[in-house]
């Protein structure tokens, strides 16, 4: 170890797990994959039926999370900013009974465990570009990053934000590319 090395041989074994996975697909049961090509996206949620919300500089869209069909998509800039809390954690769409709550570039942050015990994160072992891990928790003798997977991340860049829907069947990852979407069977 260097004279000038800070971190423990544990963070360093670590890091070089990290920096060994590859880039892949997520594992069985995340089977369908959905990519939402589009820049500026800000924030995202999950409306009452589970479909994401994309909100973006120029308005926002609602789409079915497993075909990728867009079921909505309203391009007026002001109506969306003003359908956003002061806080930035919720959006309350104009035809929706509800509030969503959002998380992403300029809003809060996601769930990032499932209640049957999937884990998902974003780290860094190539700083600044970043990684995304799946890992599933509920495993005899578990080890962080053990058997967890390094998702490919196609064109997506830059800062990058991701999150389960509240039932835990579709993960979403954002970034300057616009969205990656994993679903699982039910």
């Amino acid at each position: 170890m260097a004279n000038n090395e800070i971190r423990t041989l544990f963070e360093l074994d670590l890091l070089a797990k990290a920096q060994s996975m590859a880039c892949t697909k997520p594992p069985r049961p995340w089977e369908y994959e959905t990519v939402i090509p589009t820049n500026g996206v800000l924030a995202c949620g999950w409306d009452q039926d589970e479909n994401i919300v994309l909100i973006s500089g120029s308005g926002y869209s609602v789409t079915e999370p497993i075909t990728g069909r867009r079921l909505q998509r309203n391009r007026d800039a002001y109506v969306t900013e003003e359908c956003v809390s002061v806080d930035r954690l919720t959006f309350h769409p104009p035809l929706a009974k509800q509030p969503i709550p959002i998380f992403g570039l300029e809003a809060g942050d996601g769930i990032h465990v499932t209640s049957d015990g999937w884990q998902v994160e974003v780290i860094y072992p190539w700083w600044p570009r970043a990684t995304v891990v799946l890992d599933y928790l509920f495993t005899t003798h578990y080890s962080y990053l053990k058997n967890a997977t390094a998702i490919d991340l196609h064109r997506l860049d830059g800062t990058v934000k991701c999150g389960f829907s509240p039932s835990g069947k579709h993960l979403i990852i954002m970034g300057s590319g616009g969205a990656l979407i994993y679903s699982r069977k039910e």
